[in-house]
């Protein structure tokens, strides 16, 4: 008696063709589910401003929204309201010329107590909104801020010891600052050297990772400034003062604030117009310009190369200059302060000292502050001692202080939901014919078996056949497509 082979049976031939195809559809139905959720653009809309300001003052907005293809800029109307909801005023919020939009709201002097800002825009006709609320405080209750930012400790500022060789022929300073609180690798970058009034000739030396384009400067007082550019992540120099056939009289070593990949801002005042200069790698694109009073963000400006003005005169005072490339790069800003007076001369000097001496019991009595108070500063190198004098204070920079954002629901997320219990309740139903289908042919092959074994004539009965993997196969085909249909339901896989 010949035992057909397993090909040859009716019954694998009825079933191999659902066997064979069902793979496949289920892979058709993931691909066509899989792009049908292709995600589309997400309305994420966000506010950022300061938390606690001051009544009576303008406070700095900006406002974005934030897709998959990048940073869009909505029209958006800011409305101002007090803690029970009453509408106070509204601002229209401009286009940057870097990303998203910025604006300034004046807070009435009033107010008091918790404000909201609440901004509203359209995006693809949906109506989106976001409120942002602040605490509002008198002017002399706003804490002090605490500049700030993350490098490792080769890359702040570290001022050396001064080694006197001759005291009777040294000058009485020697102050090396970088004017605009940190040097970006491969950028220009400038060295104020403070002297004091006694005429001194300077030579500077890299220690490490500095290029100097020229190395001597002098004899002269007051402050002397050395162009250089960093090589790397990290730079050390001295500076040396030197008397009669170029012997040492004082040297003094520092270590030279970098931040890799920053922008190296400058700022010049005309009245009270601002203009900003800055240099980035790679070419200057426009920018964004955060512009603090004390300790208020007051205004959000940007500017572009060909327009480096910022669009409102400033009013007397001192002002922290912040320009960042886009809305997420704070840690890179450039920093620059700039002194607005009605007066030049020694009236701007004496302003931007008296500002950096109010923070004296935070950062210590500053030498160069002092000088210009006793009127040691040649009033020809105002500009010089004012980029000097807050040069350490333009390392730190001012985080904003918080961000409010709101992300609709996707509108068609409903029907694509439905779409997945569809195409899962097909693949499931795939899943029971195909096992019912091995189960079938399990148990005709168990029958056929039997048949064979009892038509032998033999008198001792054959073994029972050993459990096998083959007969808990149909079980292991509908796990695997339970599990294919768990996978079609999951949106976090597409």
């Amino acid at each position: 008696m010949s035992i057909p082979t397993e090909t040859q049976r009716p019954d694998f031939h009825r079933f191999a063709w659902l066997v064979r195809t069902a793979p496949l559809v289920v892979a058709g139905i993931l691909a066509a589910l899989w792009l049908s959720e292709a995600p589309d653009p997400a309305i994420g809309f966000s506010l950022s401003g300061p938390s606690v300001v001051a009544r009576g003052t303008k406070v700095a907005l900006r406002a974005w929204h934030l897709t998959d293809h990048g940073v869009g800029a909505p029209p958006t109307v800011v409305e101002l309201r007090d803690a029970s909801g009453a509408l106070i005023s509204t601002t229209t919020m401009t286009t940057s010329r870097a990303q998203g939009l910025e604006g300034e709201v004046t807070l009435p002097d009033d107010i008091e107590g918790t404000a909201f800002f609440v901004a509203r825009t359209n995006i693809d006709g949906s109506d989106v909104s976001v409120r942002y609320g602040v605490s509002v405080e008198p002017d002399d209750a706003l804490r002090t801020y605490q500049p700030e930012r993350e490098t490792n400790s080769f890359q702040v500022y570290e001022l050396g010891p001064l080694r006197l060789v001759d005291p009777e022929g040294a000058p009485h300073e020697l102050d090396p600052r970088i004017e605009g609180g940190a040097c970006v690798p491969e950028l220009p970058c400038w060295l104020s050297v403070w002297v004091g009034a006694k005429a001194v000739r300077l030579r500077v030396r890299s220690i490490v990772g500095v290029r100097f384009e020229e190395t001597v400067i002098g004899p002269a007082k007051g402050f002397l400034r050395f162009p250089l550019v960093v090589a790397g992540n990290e730079a050390r120099i001295e500076v040396q003062a030197l008397g009669p056939n170029d012997r040492i009289l004082a040297s003094r070593e520092v270590r030279l604030p970098v931040v890799p990949g920053g922008i190296s801002a400058r700022a010049s005042v005309e009245g009270r117009r601002v203009r900003i200069e800055w240099d980035e790698l790679g070419g200057s694109e426009p920018v964004l310009v955060d512009v603090y009073r004390g300790n208020q963000w007051t205004y959000a400006f940007s500017v572009a190369p060909d327009e480096p003005w910022l669009s409102l005169p400033l009013d007397s005072g001192v002002w922290r200059v912040q320009v960042r490339a886009d809305l997420f790069s704070r840690n890179t800003a450039g920093v620059v302060h700039v002194v607005i007076s009605d007066s030049k001369g020694s009236a701007a000097l004496e302003v931007a000292a008296q500002a950096v001496l109010a923070d004296a019991q935070r950062e210590g009595l500053d030498p160069i502050a002092m000088a210009i108070v006793d009127g040691e500063v040649p009033s020809d190198q105002t500009e010089d001692a004012i980029r000097a004098l807050f040069g350490p204070r333009n390392f730190g920079v001012v985080s904003l202080a918080g961000v409010a954002s709101v992300l609709e629901v996707d509108p068609d997320q409903s029907q694509r939901g439905v779409m997945r219990w569809f195409a899962a309740a097909i693949i499931l139903a795939i899943g029971v014919m195909v096992s019912l289908a091995l189960l079938r042919l399990e148990l005709l092959a168990q029958a056929r078996a039997r048949e064979l074994l009892e038509s032998f004539d033999d008198a001792d009965p054959l073994p029972n056949p050993a459990p096998s993997f083959e007969r808990w196969l149909w079980a292991f085909v509908f796990l695997v497509f339970v599990l294919v249909a768990l996978l079609a339901l999951s949106k976090g896989w597409f």
